[in-house]
């Protein structure tokens, strides 16, 4: 499992790579992006799953110290505020997750598109493969 600055690491090169411009790029570099996101899954399942865990125990340690007479729902807004650092890095790496996911699911559209085009004829690509 990862530290809190390995998971700051993971999730800035993850937005980095989610994040790369692809506004008129050719086909070839649509597809490296997409290799790269393919490539990223792994990072981004072990950055969510440290990033869970480093909640779990700061919310351990939180918890240890709030009033048990409180009321419930008093306790838990008390620990998450203490755990507001933790909870958005989780909340942050499960949005980079999904942004992962669904930036896959555009680039194969636009890759099959493409396809569709060339073998229509609609394409020139100039090799004859993709």
């Amino acid at each position: 499992m990862k530290t809190k600055e390995e998971i700051t690491v993971s999730l800035n090169m993850i937005r980095e790579a989610v994040d790369a411009d692809m506004v008129d790029a050719d086909i070839h570099n649509q597809t490296n992006k997409l290799l790269k996101l393919t490539q990223l899954i792994g990072l981004s399942a072990e950055t969510k799953a440290s990033a869970k865990k480093l909640l779990g125990i700061k919310e351990r340690c939180v918890f240890e110290m709030i009033d048990k007479k409180l009321p419930p729902t008093v306790q838990i807004r008390m620990l998450n505020a203490e755990c507001y650092e933790e909870n958005a890095i989780l909340e942050y790496a499960d949005r980079l997750n999904s942004a992962i996911v669904h930036s896959i699911d555009g680039l194969r559209s636009v890759i099959s598109l493409y396809k569709q085009e060339m073998q229509s004829g609609l394409v020139n690509t100039g090799t004859g493969n993709m």
